[in-house]
């Protein structure tokens, strides 16, 4: 079972060696959890979060244009597993036919692509039970000591 979850929050360092953190909260509910991405992905998010238009694609537009010029559309985006600390994402992308493929992926670029469109964003029951907070230690910044990525 999968359950849809949205961004709430961004921390992200000026240093481009320490991780960045986004904080995933389930929607209609208490339980957050970080993923830790690297700087250019945080940015991209921020870019994506902020409205921001580059005059020439980056590489998030990039994906978007071959899926338009491939008549594909981004109807969800997946956090389906954990595997050690690593957490496992799909696009899952729909043709004219409404076929449904789903496209390995990062979670830190899923989720910058979801924001770009405003999609969905879910995540797998199991993996929110072993990944999640309690709402009381949200109240402090995650550490990058988090053995979450």
């Amino acid at each position: 079972m999968f359950i849809e979850v949205e961004l709430a929050e961004i921390q992200k360092s000026e240093s481009l060696s320490h991780p960045q953190v986004v904080i995933l909260k389930e929607k209609g509910g208490n339980r957050t959890f970080p993923i830790f991405i690297g700087y250019y992905e945080a940015s991209a998010l921020e870019m994506s979060v902020s409205g921001y238009v580059s005059s020439r694609p980056l590489t998030h537009d990039l994906i978007f244009n071959i899926l338009d010029a491939c008549n594909l559309q981004l109807t969800q985006v997946l956090v389906d597993d954990l595997r050690g600390n690593t957490f496992i994402g799909k696009l899952v992308i729909m043709n004219s036919a409404e076929e449904e493929f789903l496209v390995d992926t990062r979670p830190s670029d899923a989720i910058v692509l979801a924001t770009r469109i405003k999609a969905p964003i879910f995540v797998n029951e199991d993996v929110l039970n072993i990944a999640s907070h309690p709402p009381e230690e949200e109240e402090g910044k995650w550490s990058q000591d988090e053995d979450l990525l």
